[in-house]
């Protein structure tokens, strides 16, 4: 994304504090829009962008410093995952019947052989749920490291 003093069409340039030269031909488009008089308005922001360029080396410019954080995708570790399956057995219609939400895989896999047990029904949906985070990478620990 560019600055708004660097030229963005569309957009006025900004001065430079302490330049007179900046200072008056801002007055100048000042002046222009005053009396709305967009050609003059223009022909100030053209001039103002070249004095800029030319004896500022481009467009007023204050030092910014972005840094790039990369995130991770990571499971919430305080939140406990959920397990859970149902029936799709059936000829016409599925059974329907489920294990509810249970803590972990081997719960709904009991559940699992049970239901097949009483009813000779193999087909089931299985379901995995997670609470997941996104976290700055640098706060995620490294393999091998300790935190």
């Amino acid at each position: 994304m560019r600055r708004r003093d660097e030229g963005e069409p569309g957009r006025p340039p900004v001065p430079v504090p302490g330049c007179a030269a900046c200072a008056e031909l801002a007055a100048r488009r000042d002046e222009a829009r005053a009396r709305y008089d967009g050609s003059a308005e223009t022909d100030a922001n053209v001039l103002l962008r070249h004095h800029q360029r030319r004896d500022h080396g481009g467009a007023a410019r204050t030092r910014r410093v972005f840094r790039y954080v990369p995130y991770v995708l990571a499971q919430d570790p305080t939140a406990e995952p959920e397990y859970e399956a149902r029936c799709v057995s059936g000829d016409e219609t599925e059974c329907g019947a489920g294990s509810g939400v249970r803590s972990g895989p081997a719960d709904v896999e009991e559940w699992l052989r049970g239901h097949t047990q009483e009813t000779g029904h193999r087909r089931y949906r299985r379901t995995f749920g997670d609470y997941a985070v996104f976290e700055a990478q640098e706060d995620v620990p490294r393999e091998g490291t300790t935190s």
